[in-house]
């Protein structure tokens, strides 16, 4: 009795198809690589902050691209998974079938030795029709014996092998879960860059000069959102436990995005820094890290999702634009604003470095960067406005939420973040 052979020349001809269509799909993800690598030097010469409605064109533009390009990139990685599924499959299913073909030759194997055994040497003889016929059976016996084991083996072999498999298909999944989200995500980026090009136009009609209006009533009302909820949260007040929260080290945070170059850094002298509850009404009470619009924003640190929000849903509500809060085990909360899509949910849980939304440019902002607070969570809740400075005008009039923290709740995201270098 031989072993079974391994696959079959109908299946290795699939899983040989199937590894060329997954070669073809590696080959243009090289390709598209390529491409986002001079789509993204092409961005980086057109961001920061817009100055004049040309610029602020071309970046829009420019990002479209590259967000289109990184979409194709997602597609073509989600269908090279889809194929790599497929793959796995298929020899699960032909392990599946030579498991249970050396089963049943297995059993058949002990089936006779069994027989053979509950007989003497001399009925055995005696059921023959001459000592060869039985010698020659003998032989065989002990020939399934000692093959006996070689398929013993390759059954663990087989068994192992399919494990393992299930195991990458898993991973794999897993893998495919998170390309969708991020797939989602990139295609309400280019809505959003669409959207804002078209109201810009709309808004100047095509004219420098209002456009330069526009920027400066964007500068007036930033000043103005930053000094209400500095007056805001300047009346809140929270006993901290210097306990209750991580001492300043670097790296107990992640950088939420790569690729950033930092315009605006936390508070505004070292006495702000070193006395946050005497901030002048100048501070900036996180940092801005300019990016492009549509980039990969993720969590700082493990933790979990305490809220998320949209002021630009609210006329008149200049604030955060979308927004996502992040409670971490270190005691430490991080905020993200000014996203142009969120990929999470209340109460979901996340790791470090998993995708929480993509950058933008909402709320008030005069150009695509992503605004990093990081908080002790102790003093930090989402408050709505009615509830701290009831007003009938602006965010008070919506029942609008943001995150609002005591003045000594806020620290310094870069005495938690890895040292630049």
């Amino acid at each position: 009795m031989g072993l079974i052979p391994l696959i079959s020349t109908a299946n290795n001809r699939e899983i040989d198809l199937l590894n060329d269509q997954i070669e073809d799909k590696r080959e243009e993800l090289e390709r598209l690589d390529e491409e986002i690598a001079k789509q993204r030097q092409a961005l980086q010469s057109v961001s920061g902050e817009a100055t004049t409605l040309q610029s602020n064109l071309n970046q829009l533009e420019a990002t479209r691209k590259k967000i289109l390009s990184d979409i194709k990139y997602t597609e073509t990685k989600i269908s090279e998974i889809e194929l790599t599924i497929d793959k796995i499959n298929l020899e699960i299913n032909e392990k599946e079938k030579l498991i249970q073909q050396n089963s049943e030759a297995l059993s058949e194997s002990i089936r006779k030795i069994r027989q053979l055994k509950e007989i003497s040497l001399v009925e055995q003889v005696l059921g023959y029709e001459s000592f060869s016929d039985f010698w020659n059976e003998f032989e065989q016996t002990e020939t399934i014996q000692k093959k006996l084991g070689s398929e013993v083996n390759t059954l663990l072999s087989l068994k192992s092998e399919l494990e393992n498999k299930e195991q990458e298909k898993s991973n794999e999944k897993e893998e495919l879960s998170e390309q969708k989200v991020t797939l989602a995500s990139k295609k309400v980026a280019v809505e959003y860059t669409q959207e804002e090009k078209a109201v810009l136009l709309n808004k100047t009609k095509n004219q420098e000069a209002e456009y330069q209006k526009i920027l400066n009533e964007s500068l007036e009302r930033r000043k103005a959102f930053e000094a209400e909820l500095l007056e805001i949260e300047s009346k809140l007040q929270t006993l901290i436990d210097p306990e209750g929260y991580a001492s300043a080290r670097n790296g107990i945070l992640a950088w939420p995005v790569s690729g950033f170059r930092i315009t605006q850094y936390f508070g505004n002298t070292a006495f702000a820094k070193s006395n946050p509850q005497f901030y002048s009404s100048g501070f900036h009470n996180g940092v801005d890290l300019a990016v492009p619009i549509g980039t990969n924003v993720r969590a700082a640190a493990a933790g979990k999702i305490k809220g998320f929000g949209n002021t630009d849903a609210f006329p008149g509500c200049y604030s955060w634009g979308k927004w996502i809060l992040v409670e971490h085990e270190s005691g430490l909360s991080t905020l993200y604003a000014h996203l142009s899509s969120i990929s999470v949910s209340v109460g979901q849980k996340v790791k470090q470095g998993d995708l929480i939304g993509l950058s933008g440019s909402s709320g008030i902002s005069t150009g695509p960067h992503l605004h990093f607070t990081t908080y002790i969570t102790q003093g930090v809740q989402i408050r709505n406005y009615r509830d701290v400075a009831p007003k009938a005008y602006g965010c008070g009039a919506y029942n609008v939420s943001i995150p609002m923290g005591s003045l000594n709740s806020y620290v310094d995201p870069m005495d938690y973040l890895p040292e630049l270098k």
